[in-house]
Protein backbone atom coordinates (compact mmCIF):
# COMPACT_ATOMS: atom_id res chain seq x y z
CA UNK A 1 0.00 0.00 0.00
CA UNK A 2 1.51 3.45 -1.06
CA UNK A 3 1.41 6.10 1.27
CA UNK A 4 1.61 9.88 0.82
CA UNK A 5 1.92 12.13 3.26
CA UNK A 6 0.00 15.41 2.11
CA UNK A 7 0.59 17.86 4.51
CA UNK A 8 4.54 18.81 5.49
CA UNK A 9 6.17 22.48 6.13
CA UNK A 10 9.83 22.61 5.36
CA UNK A 11 12.14 24.80 7.15
CA UNK A 12 15.59 25.71 5.85
CA UNK A 13 18.58 27.21 8.33
CA UNK A 14 20.16 29.33 5.38
CA UNK A 15 18.53 32.68 6.43
CA UNK A 16 20.39 34.38 3.99
CA UNK A 17 18.73 32.80 0.85
CA UNK A 18 15.16 32.52 2.34
CA UNK A 19 14.57 35.55 4.74
CA UNK A 20 12.33 34.96 7.76
CA UNK A 21 9.64 37.01 8.71
CA UNK A 22 10.16 38.97 12.26
CA UNK A 23 9.27 36.88 14.89
CA UNK A 24 8.82 33.29 12.69
CA UNK A 25 6.92 30.38 14.48
CA UNK A 26 9.85 27.36 13.87
CA UNK A 27 10.92 24.45 15.01
CA UNK A 28 13.23 23.07 17.77
CA UNK A 29 16.73 23.43 15.73
CA UNK A 30 17.35 20.77 13.36
CA UNK A 31 13.76 19.74 13.04
CA UNK A 32 11.50 20.40 10.19
CA UNK A 33 14.99 20.96 7.33
CA UNK A 34 14.02 18.60 4.38
CA UNK A 35 16.70 15.74 5.68
CA UNK A 36 14.62 15.45 8.65
CA UNK A 37 11.68 14.97 6.32
CA UNK A 38 13.62 12.55 4.05
CA UNK A 39 14.92 10.64 7.62
CA UNK A 40 11.17 10.26 8.57
CA UNK A 41 9.79 9.00 5.39
CA UNK A 42 12.37 6.49 5.16
CA UNK A 43 11.60 5.59 8.80
CA UNK A 44 7.85 5.28 7.85
CA UNK A 45 7.58 3.99 5.22
CA UNK A 46 6.34 6.92 3.28
CA UNK A 47 6.07 7.40 -0.80
CA UNK A 48 6.15 10.62 -1.43
CA UNK A 49 4.80 14.05 0.26
CA UNK A 50 2.98 16.98 -0.47
CA UNK A 51 5.28 20.21 1.10
CA UNK A 52 3.06 23.53 2.07
CA UNK A 53 4.16 26.82 2.09
CA UNK A 54 4.93 27.67 5.45
CA UNK A 55 3.25 31.17 6.03
CA UNK A 56 4.28 31.56 9.79
CA UNK A 57 7.93 31.84 8.63
CA UNK A 58 8.25 33.07 4.99
CA UNK A 59 4.90 33.76 4.31
CA UNK A 60 4.14 34.26 0.82
CA UNK A 61 7.91 34.52 -0.31
CA UNK A 62 7.34 30.89 -2.03
CA UNK A 63 11.03 30.30 -3.15
CA UNK A 64 11.81 27.49 -0.30
CA UNK A 65 8.92 25.37 -1.31
CA UNK A 66 9.69 25.94 -5.20
CA UNK A 67 13.18 25.26 -4.49
CA UNK A 68 12.79 22.26 -2.23
CA UNK A 69 10.23 20.46 -4.53
CA UNK A 70 12.80 21.31 -8.01
CA UNK A 71 15.54 19.24 -6.26
CA UNK A 72 13.23 16.91 -5.34
CA UNK A 73 10.97 16.27 -7.90
CA UNK A 74 10.86 12.80 -7.90
CA UNK A 75 8.83 12.15 -4.25
CA UNK A 76 7.61 15.46 -3.79
CA UNK A 77 5.39 17.96 -5.24
CA UNK A 78 4.30 21.28 -3.38
CA UNK A 79 1.84 23.56 -2.22
CA UNK A 80 2.09 27.35 -2.52
CA UNK A 81 0.80 30.11 -1.00
CA UNK A 82 0.21 33.07 -3.26
CA UNK A 83 -0.76 36.35 -2.32
CA UNK A 84 -4.53 36.57 -3.96
CA UNK A 85 -3.70 40.34 -3.91
CA UNK A 86 -0.63 40.28 -5.62
CA UNK A 87 -1.28 40.92 -9.32
CA UNK A 88 1.97 38.78 -9.53
CA UNK A 89 0.17 35.54 -8.11
CA UNK A 90 -0.86 33.88 -11.44
CA UNK A 91 2.40 34.39 -13.23
CA UNK A 92 4.76 32.51 -10.43
CA UNK A 93 1.83 29.73 -10.16
CA UNK A 94 2.71 29.13 -13.88
CA UNK A 95 6.61 29.14 -13.05
CA UNK A 96 5.63 27.14 -10.10
CA UNK A 97 3.72 24.49 -12.23
CA UNK A 98 6.93 24.09 -14.73
CA UNK A 99 9.08 23.01 -11.32
CA UNK A 100 6.85 20.04 -10.42
CA UNK A 101 4.45 22.07 -7.60
CA UNK A 102 0.48 21.37 -8.35
CA UNK A 103 -1.12 23.47 -5.44
CA UNK A 104 -2.06 26.67 -4.61
CA UNK A 105 -3.48 27.30 -0.54
CA UNK A 106 -6.04 29.78 -0.37
CA UNK A 107 -6.01 31.57 3.34
CA UNK A 108 -6.31 34.78 2.71
CA UNK A 109 -8.96 37.11 2.66
CA UNK A 110 -12.43 34.68 2.81
CA UNK A 111 -15.22 36.62 3.50
CA UNK A 112 -17.83 35.72 6.14
CA UNK A 113 -20.57 35.78 3.72
CA UNK A 114 -21.45 34.25 0.52
CA UNK A 115 -19.05 36.90 -1.66
CA UNK A 116 -16.54 35.54 -3.92
CA UNK A 117 -13.51 38.19 -3.92
CA UNK A 118 -11.97 38.59 -7.65
CA UNK A 119 -8.71 37.94 -6.45
CA UNK A 120 -9.85 34.68 -5.46
CA UNK A 121 -11.75 33.66 -8.67
CA UNK A 122 -8.73 35.17 -10.43
CA UNK A 123 -6.57 32.42 -8.75
CA UNK A 124 -9.28 29.68 -8.92
CA UNK A 125 -9.32 30.44 -13.13
CA UNK A 126 -5.56 29.83 -13.40
CA UNK A 127 -5.31 26.82 -11.23
CA UNK A 128 -8.76 25.31 -13.59
CA UNK A 129 -6.32 26.33 -16.56
CA UNK A 130 -3.36 24.94 -14.90
CA UNK A 131 -4.54 21.87 -13.52
CA UNK A 132 -3.37 22.95 -9.58
CA UNK A 133 -5.14 21.24 -6.65
CA UNK A 134 -6.49 24.67 -4.89
CA UNK A 135 -6.04 24.16 -0.57
CA UNK A 136 -8.78 26.12 1.14
CA UNK A 137 -7.47 26.97 4.51
CA UNK A 138 -10.51 28.89 6.54
CA UNK A 139 -12.88 28.57 9.23
CA UNK A 140 -16.71 27.27 9.20
CA UNK A 141 -18.24 31.26 8.93
CA UNK A 142 -15.76 31.31 5.39
CA UNK A 143 -17.24 28.47 3.94
CA UNK A 144 -20.26 30.09 2.13
CA UNK A 145 -17.69 32.04 -0.27
CA UNK A 146 -15.76 28.92 -0.68
CA UNK A 147 -19.38 26.77 -1.65
CA UNK A 148 -19.82 29.20 -4.09
CA UNK A 149 -16.81 28.60 -5.41
CA UNK A 150 -17.22 24.94 -5.72
CA UNK A 151 -19.86 25.68 -7.66
CA UNK A 152 -18.71 28.03 -10.01
CA UNK A 153 -15.69 26.08 -10.67
CA UNK A 154 -16.30 22.02 -10.06
CA UNK A 155 -13.86 20.58 -12.37
CA UNK A 156 -10.98 22.04 -9.97
CA UNK A 157 -9.63 19.82 -7.40
CA UNK A 158 -10.28 21.29 -3.69
CA UNK A 159 -8.87 20.20 -0.48
CA UNK A 160 -10.61 21.61 3.11
CA UNK A 161 -7.16 21.54 4.93
CA UNK A 162 -7.51 21.01 8.57
CA UNK A 163 -11.84 20.25 7.43
CA UNK A 164 -12.47 24.04 8.18
CA UNK A 165 -10.46 23.82 11.38
CA UNK A 166 -12.91 21.33 13.15
CA UNK A 167 -12.07 20.17 17.10
CA UNK A 168 -13.22 18.32 19.57
CA UNK A 169 -15.60 20.47 20.93
CA UNK A 170 -17.52 20.25 17.57
CA UNK A 171 -18.84 16.68 18.46
CA UNK A 172 -20.89 14.85 18.29
CA UNK A 173 -22.70 17.64 16.56
CA UNK A 174 -22.45 21.40 16.35
CA UNK A 175 -23.48 24.07 13.37
CA UNK A 176 -19.63 24.10 12.47
CA UNK A 177 -19.60 20.36 11.78
CA UNK A 178 -22.60 20.75 9.97
CA UNK A 179 -21.29 22.98 7.97
CA UNK A 180 -18.36 20.83 6.54
CA UNK A 181 -20.36 17.48 6.29
CA UNK A 182 -23.14 19.99 3.82
CA UNK A 183 -20.31 20.94 1.70
CA UNK A 184 -19.58 16.66 1.00
CA UNK A 185 -22.20 17.26 -1.84
CA UNK A 186 -19.52 19.06 -3.98
CA UNK A 187 -17.33 16.17 -5.89
CA UNK A 188 -14.45 18.31 -6.01
CA UNK A 189 -14.20 18.86 -2.71
CA UNK A 190 -11.76 16.58 -0.28
CA UNK A 191 -11.17 16.58 3.26
CA UNK A 192 -7.84 16.66 5.24
CA UNK A 193 -7.97 14.75 8.18
CA UNK A 194 -5.76 16.06 10.00
CA UNK A 195 -7.68 17.75 11.77
CA UNK A 196 -8.03 14.51 13.86
CA UNK A 197 -5.16 15.58 15.87
CA UNK A 198 -4.82 19.27 15.58
CA UNK A 199 -8.44 19.24 17.07
CA UNK A 200 -7.90 16.82 20.27
CA UNK A 201 -8.24 17.50 23.32
CA UNK A 202 -6.27 14.37 24.68
CA UNK A 203 -3.36 12.81 24.18
CA UNK A 204 -2.54 10.17 21.44
CA UNK A 205 -4.17 8.49 19.99
CA UNK A 206 -6.75 11.19 20.48
CA UNK A 207 -9.93 8.93 20.53
CA UNK A 208 -12.19 11.92 21.77
CA UNK A 209 -12.07 12.83 17.74
CA UNK A 210 -12.47 9.08 16.52
CA UNK A 211 -16.09 9.22 15.95
CA UNK A 212 -16.28 12.53 14.42
CA UNK A 213 -13.67 11.72 12.25
CA UNK A 214 -15.99 8.62 11.27
CA UNK A 215 -18.81 11.13 10.37
CA UNK A 216 -16.58 13.41 8.21
CA UNK A 217 -15.37 9.99 6.28
CA UNK A 218 -18.56 8.63 5.88
CA UNK A 219 -19.69 12.04 4.76
CA UNK A 220 -16.93 12.70 1.76
CA UNK A 221 -16.07 8.63 1.34
CA UNK A 222 -12.94 7.19 1.66
CA UNK A 223 -12.04 8.20 -1.76
CA UNK A 224 -12.16 12.02 -1.12
CA UNK A 225 -10.18 11.79 1.94
CA UNK A 226 -6.44 12.50 2.63
CA UNK A 227 -3.92 11.86 5.65
CA UNK A 228 -1.55 14.61 6.53
CA UNK A 229 1.10 14.26 9.15
CA UNK A 230 1.34 18.05 10.01
CA UNK A 231 5.57 17.89 10.05
CA UNK A 232 7.60 18.83 11.22
CA UNK A 233 5.39 16.71 14.50
CA UNK A 234 7.42 18.16 16.89
CA UNK A 235 6.14 22.06 16.23
CA UNK A 236 2.54 21.69 14.71
CA UNK A 237 1.00 18.72 17.10
CA UNK A 238 3.96 17.93 19.53
CA UNK A 239 0.92 15.71 21.49
CA UNK A 240 1.94 12.81 18.96
CA UNK A 241 5.33 12.20 17.19
CA UNK A 242 4.85 11.80 13.14
CA UNK A 243 4.85 7.85 13.52
CA UNK A 244 2.20 7.81 16.34
CA UNK A 245 0.27 10.62 13.60
CA UNK A 246 0.73 7.40 11.04
CA UNK A 247 0.42 4.59 13.66
CA UNK A 248 -3.57 6.49 14.22
CA UNK A 249 -4.72 6.02 10.94
CA UNK A 250 -3.29 2.41 10.10
CA UNK A 251 -4.74 1.05 13.27
CA UNK A 252 -6.07 3.00 16.16
CA UNK A 253 -9.08 4.54 14.10
CA UNK A 254 -10.47 0.84 13.05
CA UNK A 255 -9.96 1.62 9.10
CA UNK A 256 -10.91 -0.97 6.98
CA UNK A 257 -8.29 -1.96 4.33
CA UNK A 258 -9.90 -0.56 1.57
CA UNK A 259 -10.72 2.66 3.47
CA UNK A 260 -6.98 2.62 4.77
CA UNK A 261 -5.73 2.07 1.29
CA UNK A 262 -7.80 5.29 -0.39
CA UNK A 263 -6.78 7.18 2.89
CA UNK A 264 -3.36 7.16 3.31
CA UNK A 265 -2.46 6.38 -0.52
CA UNK A 266 -4.40 6.38 -3.45
CA UNK A 267 -6.46 9.51 -3.09
CA UNK A 268 -3.72 11.53 -2.70
CA UNK A 269 -2.04 10.11 -5.29
CA UNK A 270 -4.80 10.73 -7.86
CA UNK A 271 -5.22 14.22 -6.99
CA UNK A 272 -1.16 15.18 -6.12
CA UNK A 273 0.86 12.43 -8.54
CA UNK A 274 -1.27 11.32 -11.28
Amino acid sequence: MAIVDTHAHIYSEDTKTYPQMPNPYLPPPGRGTIEDLTNETKMNSIDQVVIVQTFTVYQHDNRLTMDTVRENREWTTGVLNLDPFDEESVSLMEDAVALGVRGNRVSAGWPTDDAVLPEHRRLWQAAQRLEVVICALLNPPNCRSLANLLEAFPEVPVVLDHCANLSAADFPSSDNLRTVINLAQFKNLHAKLSFLVTGSEEEFPCRDMFDGVRQVIDAYTPDRCIWGSDFPTSLWIPKVTYQQHLAIFQGHLGLSEAEKTAILGDTATKLWFS
